[in-house]
């Protein structure tokens, strides 16, 4: 050791250490009055640098990271420490790179983590000691995905109303929980049902009446949802499915022919590919349950109207082709099973309506040309092929509803915006008479509709249903002229089938306001009152509901793309 000496002491440099990191100053003092005794002071080297903070604990997307965050420690060199990180270097899996959303900062690892992963990051520790001393250190931290809340029972659409001795199918679903759940229930089940741990409740009911039950569902989590009641109802009567049309439609026609079978023709489909507006037609043979395509329209359709005429062949009218509002019209002949042109109406029209009268002709009134709703009305005359113009409505209308009762049309509701029937609808009425050519008011209904239906009943008087956003009804009398409230439906509906069945009961299917519904219920003139059937086994809306020559309904197609299959089907109430 090489002494280096000084007036006041003795400084000596440990060569061991180097010139920083040494004994020094090793420091000889020597202090006067002391009897020549002198003292040593030894400055030693910082232990050396470490990090002492454990792993990273592991965090998860959306919750704020380690509470309020992973602190980083160390020991030994010369604070203060200096803390930084890059990308790691290693790791079997994951990405490199600190998780999106935390930050290093203060020593400290913290932030709300924003995307699950495993992330492999290179912690550095740099101190005050000159030159400084490092540290470095690789952690991974893994982020799992946000913890889902726990599931929660669906109460909405509720279970699906049975009929005795037909299929039935239900799916309970849930918010909430992570897949796959499992699910049970307690209480009486109608016999030849059964509920499925994923689910689905099926079988044949064999027995009628209301049966209550607690349904349950757990997560792979283990996490439970609160119970829900539910009462599986199961009626006398139903629907089953029949066999399906060549291609999806909604917004077509049905026309129960003469021979029993039932022209459907024309229409939309929605598909991911775009809009399809057919020209094409199919014939429903009740006996074999099948569909069998015929000739088609001339013209693609939806919104068109087609009406029975007394020679057995079929006005078709109307409609939007996708590109124009149509005035054509062609006439079905199920003989040769071909359409074939006839006369032009006098106006372009879509959403009107189409009456049969007493004479032959058909009442063509209101519906929009694409520029506005139509006040207008015209006839058509079979014998000569052609329109005439007749009478004006005293309101525009689409949308609106057309009945024959007791020699005159009853013209209801509608709107007066074209394409838009939730848009200002009308409560006013107004009757047409065939034999002066004109249209008088009438008394208004107590609710504004459109997109309603009327129904003519066994006594003469007209139900008329939904409509809008709504779920009530009011029957007209034509003695009275006037409308009067009867119970409601159980469902608000639009867009949706109101059929006269041979018992003088009314069927009510379908429809919905912002969702399609499989619900039906019947109304009983004897009491005005709704109760609740068996559903159909597919929701649908802007669909057709015919009455064949046995007494039941087929129910044909849907508007909506989902589910697969839907828009094709059809069934059988019975």
């Amino acid at each position: 050791m090489k002494p280096l000496t000084g007036k006041r002491g003795v400084l000596m440099e440990n060569k061991a250490f180097g010139i920083l990191s040494t004994v020094m100053p090793l420091i000889t003092a020597l202090l006067s009055g002391c009897g020549g005794a002198s003292q040593t002071i030894i400055k030693t080297p910082p232990p050396a640098l470490a990090i002492t903070s454990t792993a990273p604990p592991s965090g998860t997307v959306g919750t704020s990271y380690a509470g309020n965050g992973f602190p980083l420690t160390a020991s030994g060199g010369k604070g203060p420490y200096n803390w930084s990180w890059t990308a790691g270097t290693t790791g079997s899996s994951g990405v490199f790179g600190l998780p999106p959303g935390l930050a290093l900062s203060n020593a400290t690892i913290s932030g709300t983590p924003t995307q699950a992963n495993t992330y492999n990051i290179l912690v550095t520790l740099t101190d005050s000691q000159s030159p400084a001393a490092q540290k470095s250190i690789a952690y991974a931290i893994t982020i799992a995905p946000p913890t889902p809340p726990a599931p929660s029972i669906n109460t909405i659409p509720s279970p699906n109303v049975g009929a005795i001795n037909l299929p039935y199918s239900f799916v309970f679903t849930t918010t909430g929980g992570l897949s796959p759940f499992t699910w049970s229930e307690t209480g009486a089940l109608p016999p030849g049902l059964a509920l499925a741990t994923d689910g689905t409740l099926a079988g044949t009911p064999t027995a009628l009446g209301s049966f209550p039950i607690t349904v349950m569902v757990s997560d792979s989590l283990g996490l439970t949802a609160t119970p829900q009641n539910f009462t599986i109802v199961v009626a006398a009567h139903g629907f089953k499915a029949t066999g399906s049309m060549s291609v999806p439609r909604g917004d077509h026609i049905a026309t129960l022919l003469q021979d029993g079978r039932v022209l459907v023709a024309g229409g939309v489909s929605f598909a991911t590919t775009g809009v399809t507006y057919r020209s094409t037609a199919e014939l429903y043979d009740p006996t074999a349950g099948t569909f069998s395509r015929t000739g088609g329209m001339k013209n693609a359709r939806h919104c068109h109207t087609a009406t029975l005429l007394p020679n057995g062949q079929v006005l078709v009218a109307g409609g939007y082709d996708g590109s124009t509002f149509l005035a054509a019209a062609e006439i079905f002949d199920p003989v040769s099973g071909t359409f074939a042109s006839t006369g032009a109406m006098t106006s372009p029209r879509c959403f009107h309506t189409a009456t049969l009268l007493p004479t032959g002709r058909v009442l063509i009134a209101g519906g929009s040309d694409g520029n506005a709703v139509l006040t207008t009305a015209e006839l058509f005359d079979p014998a000569t092929g052609t329109f005439t113009r007749t009478g004006s409505m005293g309101s525009a209308r689409s949308f609106h509803t057309a009945t024959l009762t007791s020699g005159k049309v009853l013209l209801t509701g509608g709107s007066d915006v074209s394409g838009s029937p939730n848009a200002n609808p009308t409560a006013t009425a107004e009757l047409y008479d065939p034999v002066s050519g004109h249209f008088s008011s009438t008394s208004d209904m107590a609710t504004a509709r459109a997109a309603h239906v009327a129904t003519l009943l066994t006594n003469g008087k007209v139900l008329v249903t939904g409509g809008t956003t709504l779920p009530t009804a009011e029957i007209f009398d034509p003695a009275s002229g006037s409308f009067t409230t009867v119970g409601s439906m159980a469902d608000p509906r639009s867009n949706h089938t109101a059929t006269l069945l041979s018992n003088g009961m009314v069927l009510v299917a379908g429809g919905g306001v912002g969702t399609r519904l499989s619900s039906a219920e019947l109304f009983d003139p004897a009491t005005g009152t709704f109760s609740l059937t068996g559903s159909m086994t597919r929701a649908r809306i802007g669909h057709t509901a015919t009455l064949l020559k046995d007494g039941t309904v087929l129910m044909v197609g849907t508007l909506g793309r989902f589910p697969v299959g839907a828009g094709s089907s059809a069934e059988l109430y019975q």
